[in-house]
C-alpha cells in the first residue's frame, strides 16, 4: 500500500473547495483578517468602496495629476528629510540560488522575478500599466454575516456621516516574512479651517503600511468617479501579479472636513483580506506542484540539467508560497493544519530536508491535538511513519506503528487500525523475509478484525496478502498454506462487496503461481484458462481504470468522525446514502494486470505438450510492447520526480525479466544470435540502481551465451563471480532471497559442467563445490533444482570417482523427476546420460532401446547440439550390434545436426 502524501485539493482556498470563514474574535475594532471594521455595502464585493467628499475648492488648478494632493507643485517629491518609501525595497532572488534539494533553504525567495520599473516623477514606484491583463482574486470575500460587529463603527456609512465624523483607524503590526517586523504607529489628524492655507506635506507619515500583501503600493488615491462602481469595475485596476488593487494616481477632491495631511497608507476597504491572499498563495502552490508533476514524466528517462533546474524552481516556489501562508498571523487552525500537512508531504517527496519535514509534522500534530483535529492528526502520524521508513529507520517505524495501533484500538478508531496495519504489511513485504512470524501475525490480526466487523473486502485482501508473503519465501509447506489462504479468500466470492476485479485477478494469479511451483501440467493449463477468461471479462469493467492504481476497499462506517475529505489519500468517507467508508491504497492498474498475465501465460505454456514456442514468444513480445508503449504511465501520473524515476526503474526491471526469459528459452534451442541480442539489451538496461535478482539473471545469461558458443574461458570467469558465491562465511544464505540462491545454484552447476573439460579440470575445487551444493540441493523445495543437481552428480568425474550405484540412483531420480515435470530438455539430458553411463559398448536390446529413446527425446527438445550427441551415441550402439547401415544413417544425421549447430554459432559470431 502506497501513500501518496498529498491532500486532495480543488477550488477556493486550495483544499477541497471549502471556504475558510473568519473567526469572530475581540480584536479592538478589527475584523478577523486584521482590517478595521466597516460596513460593507456589497455582500459579494471583494474590495469594498469607501466614499470620499468633494475636493477642496481652493485646490491649485494646475496641480499635477500624479502628485500628492497636499504636495506643493514646485516641491520635489523627495525634499522632506524624513521621507522614505518602504515599498521601493524590492526583494530579488539570489543570483546563485541553490535549487538542488539536498538541503532545501526555506529563506529562498519564491516570488516570481520582475524587472525594475522606472520610478515616476512623483516618487512612487507603482504606476498603473495600461496594457496589463488583470487577474481577479481567487475566492469571494466571506459573507458579512460572519463579520463581528464593532461599537466604534455605526451600522451604515454615508458621505454625510463621513464628513461629520472623524475616521479613527487602528492597525495591528503585521510581521514580515522571515521574521522582519515593521513598527507601526497610530496617527490622528484634526480638522483645519475651511479657508486655511494648505501646507505642503511630505509623502511619508507614521501611518502603517501592510507589508504582508505582495507588492502592495505605498498609497491608494481613489478616483471619485469610482465611488459607486461595482466590484468588477474596481478589480479592473488590480495588478495581475498581486492580490492588492492598483488604482490610478489622479488628484482627489477633498472635503474641508478631511484633514489636509492624508496618510499614504492604503485605504482599509481596499486592502485585500488575508483569507484572499492565503487562498491565492495556496492555489498558486498547487499550480506549481501540478506543473512540476507533469514535467516529471518526461524527465524520468533522462534528467537534463536545465529541465531539472526548472523543475526544482517550480517545487521551491510552491514551497515558498506555503511558507508565506504558514507565517500569516490570521490563519484559521484547520487551514494551518492542512497547509502544514501538505508542506511536510512535499518536503518528504521532493527534498532530502528531513529535519524540516519532521519539524513541520511535529508542529502540525501539536496543532491538531490542541484543536482536536483527530483526522489530520492520524494522517500526519501516517506520513511521519513513512518518513522514518524511508530513512531506513525500520525499527523506529515499527515501534511507532505499534504504538499508534494500540492507541487506535483503545479509542475504537478501527478505520485507522486498518490503515496502520496495512502500512505495516507493506513494510514487511519490502523486507528480506516477508513471511516472518510478526508479518503473518499482523495479517491475521487484520483478518480477525475484518471478520468481527463484517468487512469482507478487507478480510479477502488480508488473506491474499498472506499467501503472497508465503509465495515470496517458498518453504516446504508454503504451497499448502497458500492454498489455505486462497480458500479463505474465496469464501465470500459471491458477496457484492467482495466482487472487486483487482482482488479476483490477484487470487487467480496466486493460484496459478502455486501450480507453476508444483509443476502439475494438467492443473497449470486449467488455471491458465481461468485466469485468461477472467482478465478478458474485466476488459469491459468501468470500475477498474486502465492506468490508475487506486483501489477503494469498502469498510463499515463508524460513529466517530475520525476521517474526512482531508484524509482521502488514506481513508475516504462515503456519501451520506452510502453505508460504507473506503480504505484507499495503491494496487495495480488494469494495463499492469494484463502485462503480468501475458508474462505468466508464456511461463505456463512452457509445460504444454507439445510446446508451442511461437505462441510463447508472441505473448512475451506483447508484454514488452505494452511496457514500451505505456512507459511510466503504466501506473498513472507520478506524484514526484523521485516517484517517476522509481517507476522508470521498475519498468526497466520488468523488461529485463522478459529479455531474460526470452534469452534462456533461445539458448535451449541453440539460437545464439537471438541470445546475443538479449544479452546486449540487458547490458544497456541493467545499470545502477538496478540490483538483486535481475542483475544475477542477466549475468547468468551472459555466461550461458559464452558457454554455448564455446568461449569457456569467459564463461568460467563469469560463473566464478562473487555474486554467485555459495560460501556461507562471506554472506549468510539465510538472509538471501530464495530466487537469488537458485540463480547461484544454477551458476555453480554450469561451472561444474565446464570443469569436465580437460583444460579446466580441478578435482579439489570440484569436491568443494559438491560439498557446498549438498545441503542446499538435497531437500530444495524446487523439483527442477533437485533434478539438475542429480544430473550433475551423475555426469561429473571426481577423484575418487562416485560409485556406480550412486550414479544409477542419481540417474533414476532425475528421470522420474523429469517425467513428472514434463520437462522435455531435462528428460532428454537424463536419457542421454543414462545411455552414456550405463550402456556404453553394451550389446543387447536394452542398450539399443536406451539410445533410441535418447535420440527421439532430443529431437523433441529441438536442441541441435543434443540431437547431434544423441544420434552419435545411437550410431555407436548400431555399430556394436552389427547394424552397419543403420549406424551409417545415424552417423550422417549426427554430422548434419553438428554442422547446423556450428553454423548457428558461426552466424552469431558474424553478427
Amino acid at each position: 500500500m502506497t501513500y501518496r502524501g498529498s491532500i486532495p485539493h480543488g477550488h477556493g482556498s486550495g483544499f477541497n473547495g471549502q471556504t475558510q470563514y473568519p473567526q469572530a474574535v475581540n480584536n479592538g475594532g478589527y475584523d478577523a483578517w486584521g482590517n478595521p471594521q466597516f460596513q460593507q455595502p456589497y455582500q459579494n464585493a471583494i474590495f469594498t468602496h469607501i466614499p470620499y467628499p468633494n475636493q477642496h475648492p481652493n485646490q491649485h488648478p494646475n496641480q499635477h495629476p500624479n502628485q500628492h494632493p497636499n504636495q506643493h507643485p514646485n516641491q520635489h517629491p523627495n525634499q522632506h528629510p524624513n521621507q522614505h518609501n518602504p515599498q521601493q525595497q524590492v526583494h530579488h532572488p539570489p543570483q546563485n540560488a541553490n535549487y538542488q534539494f539536498q538541503s532545501y533553504d526555506p529563506s529562498f525567495d519564491q516570488r516570481p522575478h520582475q524587472p525594475h520599473q522606472p520610478v515616476p516623477p512623483n516618487g512612487h514606484q507603482y504606476v498603473q500599466q495600461p496594457n496589463w491583463q488583470h487577474m481577479p482574486p481567487p475566492m469571494p470575500m466571506p459573507s458579512s454575516s460572519y463579520q463581528p460587529s464593532s461599537p466604534h463603527i455605526p451600522p451604515s456609512m454615508t458621505p454625510q456621516t463621513m464628513s461629520q465624523q472623524q475616521p479613527q483607524y487602528q492597525y495591528q503590526a503585521q510581521p514580515q516574512h522571515h521574521g522582519q517586523n515593521q513598527h507601526q504607529h497610530m496617527h490622528q489628524q484634526h480638522h483645519q479651517a475651511q479657508h486655511q492655507h494648505q501646507r505642503p506635506m511630505p509623502q511619508n507619515t507614521n501611518s502603517p503600511i501592510a507589508v504582508q500583501s505582495p507588492q502592495l503600493p505605498p498609497q491608494f488615491i481613489p478616483n471619485p468617479n469610482n465611488r459607486h462602481a461595482s466590484a468588477n469595475a474596481r478589480i479592473e485596476h488590480s495588478n495581475p501579479f498581486s492580490a492588492s488593487p492598483r488604482l490610478n494616481t489622479h488628484a482627489v477632491t477633498r472635503s474641508p472636513s478631511v484633514s489636509s495631511a492624508r496618510s499614504p497608507a492604503p485605504t482599509p476597504g481596499l486592502v485585500p483580506h488575508h483569507a484572499d491572499t492565503n487562498s491565492l498563495l495556496i492555489c498558486l502552490a498547487e499550480e506549481f506542484f501540478s506543473k512540476a508533476r507533469k514535467e516529471s514524466v518526461s524527465m524520468a528517462e533522462s534528467v537534463d540539467a536545465q529541465n531539472l533546474h526548472e523543475y526544482q524552481k517550480l517545487v521551491a516556489t510552491g514551497l515558498g508560497c506555503l511558507e508565506v501562508v504558514l507565517d500569516s498571523p490570521k490563519l484559521a487552525p484547520r487551514l494551518e493544519a492542512k497547509v502544514r500537512f501538505r508542506y511536510a508531504s512535499i518536503l518528504c517527496e521532493e527534498t532530502n530536508n528531513v529535519m524540516e519535514a519532521e519539524t513541520a509534522l511535529t508542529k502540525g500534530i501539536t496543532l491538531c491535538e490542541r484543536n482536536r483535529f483527530t483526522d489530520l492528526k492520524y494522517a500526519m502520524h501516517f506520513l511521519q511513519i513513512k518518513l522514518l521508513f524511508s530513512q531506513q529507520k525500520v525499527k523506529a517505524a515499527m515501534i511507532a506503528l505499534d504504538s499508534h495501533i494500540r492507541d487506535a484500538e483503545v479509542m475504537k478508531h478501527y478505520h485507522w487500525v486498518y490503515a496502520f496495519r496495512f502500512l505495516k504489511t507493506s513494510m514487511y513485504l519490502q523486507s528480506a523475509n516477508p513471511s516472518e512470524t510478526h508479518a503473518l501475525e499482523n495479517l491475521k490480526a487484520i483478518a480477525n478484525l475484518a471478520s468481527q466487523r463484517n468487512d469482507r473486502a478487507i478480510f479477502v485482501l488480508a488473506s491474499l496478502l498472506e499467501g503472497l508473503s508465503l509465495l515470496k519465501t517458498m518453504k516446504d509447506d508454503s504451497i499448502v498454506r497458500i492454498q489455505a489462504c486462497i480458500a479463505q479468500a474465496l469464501k465470500y466470492q459471491f458477496e457484492d462487496s467482495v466482487r472487486i476485479p483487482q482482488l479476483d485477478i490477484l487470487a487467480l494469479m496466486l493460484d496459478l503461481a502455486c501450480s507453476l511451483q508444483q509443476k502439475s501440467v494438467q492443473v497449470i493449463m486449467q488455471k491458465l484458462r481461468s485466469l485468461q477468461d477472467q482478465i478478458d471479462a474485466c476488459m469491459s469493467d468501468k470500475s477498474w481504470h486502465p492506468i490508475e492504481t487506486e483501489l477503494l476497499l469498502p469498510i463499515q462506517k463508524s460513529n466517530t468522525q475520525v476521517i474526512s475529505q482531508d484524509t482521502s489519500a488514506v481513508l475516504r468517507p462515503g456519501a451520506d446514502n452510502d453505508p460504507h467508508d473506503y480504505l484507499a491504497m495503491s494496487f495495480w492498474s488494469k494495463l499492469e494486470a494484463y502485462t503480468v498475465t501475458y508474462t505468466y501465460s508464456g511461463l505456463a505454456l512452457l509445460y504444454q505438450t507439445p510446446r508451442n514456442d511461437r505462441r510463447i514468444f508472441k505473448l512475451w513480445e506483447e508484454a514488452l510492447s505494452q511496457l514500451q508503449k505505456a512507459g511510466i504511465k503504466l501506473r498513472g501520473l507520478p506524484n514526484s520526480l523521485a516517484d517517476a524515476i522509481a517507476r522508470s526503474d521498475w519498468q526497466k526491471e520488468w523488461m529485463c525479466y522478459l529479455y531474460i526469459l526470452q534469452g534462456l528459452h533461445f539458448a535451449t534451442h541453440t539460437r545464439w544470435a537471438e541470445v546475443k541480442n538479449c544479452v546486449a539489451q540487458l547490458e544497456n538496461m541493467v545499470k545502477p540502481p538496478l540490483e538483486g535478482v535481475v542483475v544475477l539473471y542477466s549475468t547468468y545469461l551472459a555466461g550461458v551465451y559464452h558457454q554455448g558458443t564455446g568461449d569457456l574461458k569467459t564463461a568460467s570467469s563469469i560463473f566464478r563471480n562473487r555474486m554467485f558465491s555459495l560460501d556461507s562465511g562471506s554472506e549468510k544464505n539465510g538472509n538471501r532471497k530464495s530466487t537469488e540462491l537458485e540463480v547461484s545454484l544454477l551458476a555453480t552447476f554450469n561451472r561444474l559442467w565446464i570443469m569436465q573439460h580437460p583444460d579446466y579440470r580441478d578435482d579439489r575445487l570440484t569436491l568443494e563445490l559438491l560439498e557446498q551444493l549438498r545441503p542446499l540441493c538435497n531437500d530444495h523445495p524446487n523439483m527442477e533444482i533437485r533434478t539438475a543437481y542429480n544430473l550433475v552428480l551423475a555426469a561429473v568425474q571426481t577423484n575418487p570417482p562416485i560409485p556406480m550405484t550412486a550414479v544409477k540412483m542419481h540417474i533414476s531420480t532425475a528421470l522420474n523427476n523429469a517425467q513428472s515435470l514434463g520437462n522435455v530438455q531435462t528428460l532428454s539430458i537424463a536419457l542421454n546420460l543414462m545411455r552414456a553411463k550405463l550402456f556404453q559398448s553394451i550389446v543387447g536390446d536394452q542398450a539399443l532401446k536406451s539410445a533410441r529413446a535418447a535420440s527421439n527425446q532430443a529431437k523433441r527438445s529441438g536442441n541441435t547440439l543434443w540431437m547431434s550427441v544423441a544420434d552419435g551415441m545411437l550410431a555407436q550402439s548400431f555399430d556394436v550390434q552389427g547394424q552397419s547401415l543403420d549406424a551409417r544413417k545415424a552417423w550422417e544425421d549426427a554430422t548434419q545436426y553438428a554442422r547446423q549447430a556450428f553454423d548457428m554459432m558461426r552466424n552469431e559470431n558474424s553478427v
